[in-house]
């Protein structure tokens, strides 16, 4: 049997993050770096970000981190983006859907355009990514799907109103189980990873009608007491795309500090 900490390593592996140059995408991307991955590709909107993150993470590990501007919501970026993976590394091991959005608005205010644009983020371009990478991973014998979900998938979140973002997270989580089971016997785990409040810059700022900031109301709701960070989203990442478990398939692994208890 191998090490433990062999199995922890990504070494060959070739691996796409969506958003992965900021957030709790940075945080994965640097988790997969040092673990090993010979080949990363950061995938988004924002080029001049996008190719300064892939740029340090590359000259720091000393590994292939390239960016490649692709919109997750349109089809033929998407169908470019793994086609121009899998051509130039030969394959694609592991596809993290970590790119999306958050929108705060009363249900009765969301325009049908506000709306889409969640959905076309949040969940469409999850299936559609899955999609294209999976043929990829079915016709090579294998390979992983991370998504990034929300503990929005099963709470009504307070006090924000949300109810568009909490749908698109609990399609997200049963997206995944659903993947995971169709595409078990070909040997493409699919799991997914829903956190609590991460410290990143798409968290919604707002104020309770009694004055108190939303984030001192969630950091008290939390009882860890604390947001998250995303380096430790990235852990449980790299702990799913490893050989360390090779079982683990359908599963949405919460990660929010013991809000959900609450």
């Amino acid at each position: 049997m191998r090490e433990i900490v062999e199995k922890i390593k990504l070494t060959s592996k070739t691996a796409i993050v969506t958003g992965g140059h900021s957030g709790i995408g940075r945080g994965i991307v640097e988790a997969f770096a040092q673990a090993g991955a010979e080949n990363i590709v950061i995938a988004g909107r924002r080029a001049e970000l996008g190719g300064r993150v892939a740029a340090e993470v590359a000259a720091e590990h000393g590994i292939n981190c390239v960016f490649v501007r692709a919109d997750a919501t349109i089809d033929d970026d998407r169908q470019r983006l793994v086609a121009e993976a899998a051509g130039r590394f030969g394959r694609i091991d592991i596809l993290v859907n970590n790119a999306g959005i958050t929108h705060v608005e009363n249900a009765e205010d969301i325009s049908y355009a506000d709306y889409r644009k969640v959905m076309d983020i949040n969940l469409d371009a999850v299936f559609f990514l899955s999609q294209a990478a999976g043929r990829v991973m079915i016709k090579q014998g294998g390979g992983v799907i991370i998504n990034i979900s929300s503990n929005s998938d099963r709470l009504v979140m307070t006090p924000q109103r949300q109810a568009v973002y909490n749908a698109s997270k609990a399609g997200v989580s049963m997206l995944t189980k659903c993947l995971a089971y169709e595409w078990a016997d070909r040997n493409v785990r699919v799991n997914a990873i829903s956190p609590g409040y991460i410290q990143s810059d798409i968290l919604p700022q707002g104020v309770r009608a009694d004055g108190k900031k939303f984030h001192e109301v969630w950091t008290e709701m939390i009882p860890m007491g604390r947001f998250g960070y995303a380096e430790e989203v990235g852990a449980l990442a790299l702990f799913m795309a490893s050989d360390i478990c090779p079982f683990l398939n359908g599963a949405v692994v919460v990660a929010d500090g013991g809000y959900h208890l609450t």
